[in-house]
């Protein structure tokens, strides 16, 4: 059987958009203008989702067949003729323009009005005289940029990558470069006993030139409101304006003071660090009185710490993150961050409605957040709904481009819709620029041998030996060496290999799902490999307690490379078994797999016949 290169394009469950101004509805086959509608010929429509999908992008000749022909042998004229009828569109109600790349594809440009302000707050100088205190001033700068992305309508870009801007690495050249910001907030903090100076200027990259700037002082227990001046008085430089904190006016110096020690939390402590790191959640506990944002912190930092807690401390880490994260909402619904914590605290599977509506809910209360961005990412692609994924992924890279994780996830949503080109050199950049992650490591490789580079694998192992990983590094790297070896070979010695990883995990939990789509894209017999998936017991991820690895999880049932796996109708059953059925039916929203499955079984009717 053919295997698809990317997602076929149904129109019906296509949903609607909107392009340069314009409203396109694909189930109908219209775009409108105000009262003009223009209805489209059925594969027109198709090229039209194809090319907005990936606006601003490449999209091959080869992705718009896949997509659009279902991978059939059609001629360059069938395709000029639909971007012929999409320019003449375009001519006639604006909204946007087709390129052509010469022997290479199309892209499409929205002519929506760019957004005019994208703000990168830069980390603040610590002025203090204390090199201890640069949490204060990276915190007090956290903080801007938390109050600017959730009380305004200013883009801002992510603290991971716009505090990589330090020091003599200020730029402003170069932070309009790689970031995408036209304005630089940047500034310094100088405390001195119980006096506070916030000293910050707002700048234009176009010009370089000066919009603002202005001090603020006060006393420490001024500190939250004086970091509140300073994000009101920047977005009004910026002709915006910011809504009501819906939080206390005030904290206490020693409450806002743990508080910005919570945000230099950027990992997992050391296990000897964990005591700490918990005695001050214990402390500002104590002193949370009704402020929501400190409630909702101290949610999201008890339920990271779950992650590296004892299996022991688990339980009881929960139940506390838990407590805290309800007792914000109790007291504005809209804390984001005690959303995040409740994400966090859901199982690996069986929960999916309810974790797709803890992310909205965090989106909603922080629009520019891009790990939340991720994280959708993640839970769309787990659960087979690869275009929203993919919609996910580009926005979690646009706000937060050096966040390494937005990175792959980028560029594993771009292999995943047949841009293989794009994607391998955006994970070469991320090897480049991160070279001692491990999950950096481990999904550029293995994505590569999924696509055949073995030359991209042999150059980057050659450059980067996996045994100068640690320990704990390699045990996470180790299923991508197995995969890029199988997949290399590809001989019955290297599938009788996989195969018997698997029947020896099959009692163990959780199982790598990694390890079932191998298998199939090696060419397992599909009756023997689903005969063993269904003696896996697969109970124990519906407990909050139990982790996948972080290159590991459900999102392998759904990979490009794995579409073997997804020919059988017994894959129906495994997603049952995994609750995913229960939920595309109560979402009313189906995996993109729907179309690819269709020349060997109804998969609708198959997964409302498996209930």
């Amino acid at each position: 059987m053919r295997q698809a290169h990317s997602p076929s394009i149904d129109l019906a469950r296509e949903p609607d958009f909107e392009l340069g101004g314009l409203q396109v509805r694909p189930s109908a086959r219209e775009v409108t203008r105000g009262h003009e509608v223009h209805t489209l010929e059925p594969r027109v429509m198709q090229v039209l989702v194809a090319l907005a999908r990936r606006r601003g992008a490449t999209v091959s000749r080869d992705s718009l067949i896949a997509g659009c022909w279902g991978g059939a042998i059609v001629g360059e004229d069938a395709i000029q003729r639909c971007i012929g009828r999409l320019r003449r569109l375009a001519g006639a109600v604006g909204g946007f323009e087709i390129e052509t790349l010469s022997r290479i594809g199309y892209r499409l440009h929205d002519l929506s009005p760019r957004p005019s302000r994208t703000l990168a707050v830069l980390p603040f100088d610590n002025l203090s005289g204390d090199p201890a205190m640069t949490y204060v001033a990276d915190g007090v700068a956290d903080e801007i940029l938390q109050a600017i992305a959730r009380r305004s309508s200013i883009t801002t870009i992510g603290r991971t990558s716009s505090f990589q801007f330090r020091g003599a690495d200020k730029n402003v050249a170069r932070i309009g470069d790689v970031l995408g910001a036209t304005h630089v907030l940047d500034g310094s903090v100088r405390r001195a006993g119980a006096r506070v100076r916030i000293a910050a200027h707002l700048m234009s990259l176009a010009d370089q030139q000066m919009v603002w700037s202005d001090r603020f002082d006060g006393d420490a227990d001024d500190l939250f409101v004086l970091q509140d001046s300073v994000a009101a008085a920047a977005v009004a430089a910026l002709d915006g304006a910011m809504n009501p904190a819906g939080v206390c006016a005030r904290r206490p110096a020693e409450v806002h003071d743990l508080v910005l020690q919570l945000h230099d939390w950027t990992g997992p402590p050391a296990v000897d660090a964990l005591p700490a790191r918990l005695a001050k959640l214990e402390r500002l506990e104590a002193l949370a009185a009704d402020d929501a944002g400190v409630w909702g912190v101290i949610a999201a930092a008890r339920a990271s710490l779950c992650w590296v807690a004892s299996a022991a401390e688990r339980p009881r880490l929960r139940d506390r993150a838990r407590s805290a994260a309800e007792r914000a909402l109790a007291i504005d619904a809209r804390t984001g961050e005690a959303h995040k914590a409740l994400y966090l605290l859901e199982p690996a599977i069986g929960r999916f409605h309810e974790i797709e509506q803890r992310l909205l809910a965090a989106r909603a209360a922080a629009p520019d957040d891009g790990e939340i961005h991720w994280s959708l990412y993640a839970h769309y692609l787990s659960v087979g709904r690869l275009r929203e994924s993919f919609v996910a992924a580009e926005r979690a890279y646009r706000v937060d481009p050096l966040r390494p994780a937005n990175a792959m996830a980028y560029a594993n949503a771009l292999f995943t819709t047949g841009e293989e080109r794009q994607a391998l050199g955006l994970m070469h950049h991320a090897l480049d620029r991160w070279p001692r992650d491990p999950v950096v490591f481990a999904i550029a490789l293995w994505t590569a041998a999924s696509a055949g580079q073995f030359s991209f694998v042999d150059d980057v192992m050659a450059k980067a030996p996996v045994d100068r990983f640690p320990e704990d590094a390699q045990r996470l790297i180790e299923p991508a060496i197995l995969a890029i070896g199988a997949l290399r070979a590809r001989s019955a010695d290297a599938l009788e290999g996989a195969m018997g990883r698997l029947r020896a995990e099959v009692g163990a939990a959780p199982l790598r799902f990694s390890l079932i789509g191998l298998c199939a894209a090696l060419g397992a017999d599909l009756v023997e490999l689903f005969d063993l998936v269904e003696r896996v017991d697969f109970e124990p991820l519906r407990r909050a307690d139990v982790t996948l690895p972080a290159v590991d999880g459900l999102a392998h049932l759904f990979l490009r490379v794995n579409a073997r796996l997804r020919e059988s109708p017994r894959f129906v059953e495994l997603c049952r078994t995994l609750g995913l059925v229960d939920y595309w039916i109560a979402a009313g929203a189906w995996p993109d797999c729907v179309a690819e499955t269709a020349p060997h079984y109804d998969f609708v009717a198959r997964a409302r016949a498996s209930r």
